[in-house]
């Protein structure tokens, strides 16, 4: 993926090919205004007001108790950059994006929205946070009251296809009977795999903000019998023994290396003999090779949130080797890896 400008117009077309600013110093320029104009209106909820409606500008204003002046200067920006659509002085939103907040992936496209602007709040510290290197790990210090419960709808919505290719291409020499789902969040991972396995029991290790968002999806896919939620620490509750299959998706990027390293150990104790890790997260390259874009731009999202990274694949792939782990394998699928180890012993 490559975030460049193209321009709408022939004159815009022009601009941008003949090099009187370079692209690279354009971009940020018309991104942060675009961007923050978009986050603005779904604080205020303007978004969620003119869905599948036009209203005038008076009637907006009337609706957000907001300035007149300022908030037509807000509904034509967004009418110029392609979230809304104005007829005279009636705005709605545009139909593309309409689509998108209605179509296969609308929850997945609503729940990015609604979680954006809490990122935002916290790329506001990164200059401080660069300098230092302290950053606030949002599972314990949420930059807003909405944090969570975005992060958690986020977690669900946008992992859906995800979690059905994990879940397919995951093998095992035998039906597993008892899965330990490491930072199993809203419960997706382990009702996806109880479903494909009718004798699979799952211990899901998460905090109890998660553990309260997820036993209503665990009620819901009647698997109440089969998973259960350890809440707390995960370096000081205890994770019980006998698994055959222990999963870690997208959790080492919200740790340091010393603490990815012993997560992965206690997996390791965790397991039964002939028990497999499976750890997936973003695909981040090692130092002789290209940095992509979403390997660069998830590993400075999760600094952002955690103060962690997207951690190198071939590291994490030692770390797991380091554990006592054998035949250790990577997978890599889109922007995914995921690595696969067995316990022999």
């Amino acid at each position: 993926m490559r975030v460049g400008l193209k321009g709408e117009s022939v004159a815009e077309k022009l601009f941008i090919a003949s090099g009187m600013l370079p692209e690279k110093a354009l971009l940020p320029f018309f991104t942060t205004v675009v961007s923050n104009a978009v986050l603005t209106a779904q604080r205020l909820d303007l978004f969620t007001l003119l869905a599948d409606k036009s209203l005038s500008t008076d009637e907006i204003v009337e609706k957000l108790d907001s300035d007149h002046h300022a908030t037509k200067v807000l509904l034509e920006a967004l009418t110029a950059f392609g979230y809304l659509d104005r007829e005279k002085d009636l705005f709605k939103l545009n139909g593309e994006f309409q689509k998108s907040l209605n179509g296969r992936m609308s929850e997945a496209a609503k729940s990015i929205m609604q979680f954006a602007p809490d990122i935002a709040r916290n790329f506001e510290k990164l200059d401080e946070a660069v300098k230092t290197g302290a950053v606030d790990n949002m599972h314990f210090n949420p930059s807003t009251p909405t944090c969570w419960p975005n992060y958690l709808s986020f977690l669900k919505n946008v992992s859906e296809d995800g979690t059905k290719s994990l879940v397919k291409t995951t093998r095992f020499s035998n039906p597993p009977l008892k899965m330990l789902d490491v930072a199993g969040g809203p419960a997706q991972y382990s009702i996806a795999f109880c479903k494909k396995y009718a004798d699979l029991k799952a211990t899901i290790l998460d905090l109890p903000e998660a553990a309260a968002a997820g036993r209503p999806e665990i009620e819901h896919a009647g698997l109440t019998d089969r998973i259960s939620y350890v809440e707390g620490d995960f370096f000081k509750s205890d994770w019980g023994s006998g698994y055959d299959f222990a999963l870690l998706s997208n959790i080492l990027h919200a740790l340091p290396e010393e603490q990815c390293q012993l997560l992965i150990n206690r997996a390791f104790e965790a397991l039964k003999p002939g028990g497999i890790i499976v750890t997936n997260d973003v695909d981040f390259p090692s130092e002789d090779e290209p940095i992509d874009f979403m390997a660069g731009w998830s590993s400075l999202l999760y600094f952002t949130m955690t103060g962690a990274r997207t951690h190198p694949t071939q590291s994490v792939k030692a770390w797991i080797a380091l554990a006592g782990f054998t035949n250790v394998k990577i997978t890599k699928a889109r922007t995914s890896a995921r690595i696969v180890g067995h316990k022999t012993q």
